[in-house]
């Protein structure tokens, strides 16, 4: 028997190959008269790779030197600009011309006429600071009066109760003060408008207590040698018998001028003291 070949087909997936592939090329590379045809060329890795050999290696960059020398520059110039600085204000000062402020009232006036802006503002914030320090001294010294004040009254006070016993009972009376105010302006103000005068205030008391018939009568009225009250005691002061003393009325009391008052002060207390004085 003899044996039959069989042609293998070749696979042709997806019919990618179709019969006008198999037509062999018979164009003539070489011919001038045919198509223009350029042989693939392929790269070949040595033709297309670089000699690495022939180049010389990078070199590494050094930034410390580069910091050192980019700090060096900036020191060198802050240093230049400082000494500039330096030189620029001693310029300065030694251009400004040297001041000596005015001593006496000729200076003070030469400055005037020179400047007179200048002094006229000078003198407006001498004002606002002598304004502001005269209403702290003021401010202070009102304290001061007010403390002074106080201290004056307490010790008036105080001399009252001494002289006066009943003196706290006397000023929160409504009978002292409705008395008060049937008195003459003088001796209202001897009450109302006397902080610290002692004097007048006991006397306005002393008053207010012969009027009321508030005066102690610790002793016995003495008897008149002869005669009737009516011919020793008058409206006026009149002269007595040395060894007798004075009975003091009252009205006679309240009809007196401020000076008789004060001239007989002390008779008439001691007379209140020994139960010589009558309605």
């Amino acid at each position: 028997m003899s044996e039959v070949q069989i042609e293998e087909q070749q696979a042709n997936p997806y019919n990618a190959r179709k019969p006008w592939h198999e037509v062999e090329d018979t164009t003539s590379k070489q011919d001038a008269n045919g198509l223009f045809y350029s042989e693939d060329q392929q790269a070949t890795l040595n033709d297309e790779a670089p000699d690495n050999n022939d180049q010389a290696p990078k070199k590494r960059t050094n930034y410390k030197k580069r910091y050192d020398d980019l700090k060096k520059h900036y020191d060198q110039k802050l240093s230049e600009f400082r000494q500039r600085e330096e030189e620029l204000v001693a310029t300065a000062r030694s251009a400004q011309p040297s001041y000596e402020p005015p001593k006496t009232e000729e200076d003070l006036e030469q400055f005037k006429q020179e400047y007179p802006d200048l002094y006229n503002t000078v003198e407006t914030v001498a004002h606002l600071q002598s304004d502001r320090r005269v209403a702290d001294l003021e401010s202070q010294l009102q304290s001061l009066r007010q403390r002074e004040s106080e201290v004056m009254r307490k010790e008036a006070e105080t001399t009252l109760r001494s002289n006066h016993p009943d003196f706290d009972d006397l000023r929160g009376s409504d009978e002292f003060h409705e008395w008060a105010k049937e008195q003459p302006e003088q001796i209202q103000g001897w009450i109302y408008n006397n902080p610290d005068n002692v004097t007048l205030a006991s006397k306005a008391i002393d008053l207010f207590k012969l009027e009321t018939g508030q005066a102690r009568t610790t002793k016995k009225q003495p008897k008149a040698n002869s005669g009737s009250a009516a011919d020793i005691v008058s409206t006026k002061t009149t002269n007595v018998d040395p060894k007798q003393a004075k009975i003091w009325t009252e009205r006679e009391i309240a009809a007196m001028s401020l000076d008789q008052f004060d001239k007989h002060e002390e008779e008439i207390k001691q007379a209140m003291e020994e139960g010589r004085v009558v309605k």
